[in-house]
């Protein structure tokens, strides 16, 4: 018998291209998933920055302005204390003043500014307080949110990324400790209620800040509006995510409704 040499055939032209065709395919598939994957964590991370950055300062400003008026008699701080200049002593300082209050200083956001006499320590401080003390919030050229206590000269940023902020104030008209509405610190000013306060109202808009930006494909085609207490706001630049938020803090350490009469 004559034996049979079998021979090994290569693969063809054709199998070899129709191969790295499948190849090049699943490879471009993998990369697809893994840019997609990786722009949608960026995007998660940007929201997730602004969005903590307004938890972080909504915590730090009612922690503080819940304190408002407490432990400050009613002498310093009743009719007499506001038909004249600031005595140092009231709840509320005086409005557009440097250590005051300010609707909107030199970079647009309001200035909140409270009194209270014994409580924890502001602005993260340890410790107790038992006088008087001037605490104020603003937001620096930097973004960063301050909290300052003027009389000791103290001051630090507590939260970044904040790039707005508007404060309305809460008047009781008719002696219910309830907010009937919502004005200015000037309007306060101009119509003599600073004793008919019992709450505040503050809107915040916070950015995803520096290395936090949104991929290409998740910016808006346009600067958004957003919503500031009634005012709009118009995000500067697409690239970041831009978040806006509110809280009322009810004042409840202030003296009883009989003063504010």
């Amino acid at each position: 018998m004559i034996p049979i040499v079998k021979k090994q055939a290569g693969l063809s032209i054709i199998s070899l291209l129709i191969a790295s065709s499948i190849g090049v395919f699943l490879i471009g598939g993998a990369g697809k998933v893994y840019v997609d994957s990786k722009s949608t964590f960026t995007a998660r991370s940007a929201i997730t920055a602004a969005t903590e950055s307004t938890r972080f300062a909504i915590q730090d400003l009612r922690r503080t302005l819940f304190m408002a008026g407490r432990n400050i008699s009613e002498s310093s701080d009743g009719p007499s204390a506001y038909a004249a200049a600031d005595n140092g002593a009231r709840t509320f300082p005086a409005v557009d003043d440097p250590d005051g209050i300010i609707d909107a200083d030199t970079n647009g956001s309001s200035v909140i500014a409270i009194r209270y006499a014994g409580g924890p320590a502001p602005c993260g401080q340890a410790g107790t307080i038992s006088a008087t003390r001037t605490v104020r919030f603003y937001r620096d050229d930097n973004a960063n949110l301050i909290c300052q206590v003027v009389e000791t000269d103290f001051a630090q940023p507590l939260v970044s990324g904040i790039v707005a902020m508007r404060a309305l104030y809460g008047v009781d008209t008719d002696a219910d400790d309830i907010a009937n509405q919502y004005l200015t610190a000037t309007e306060v000013e101009a119509a003599n209620r600073w004793l008919n306060i019992v709450s505040i109202r503050i809107g915040i808009i916070t950015s995803s800040g520096d290395g936090a930006e949104l991929p290409p494909r998740y910016r808006p085609a346009a600067a958004e509006e957003l919503d500031l207490l009634g005012m709009t706001f118009t995000a500067p630049d697409t690239s970041h995510f831009y978040k806006s938020a509110s809280t009322t803090i009810s004042l409840r350490n202030l003296h009883s409704s009989v003063q504010r009469q």
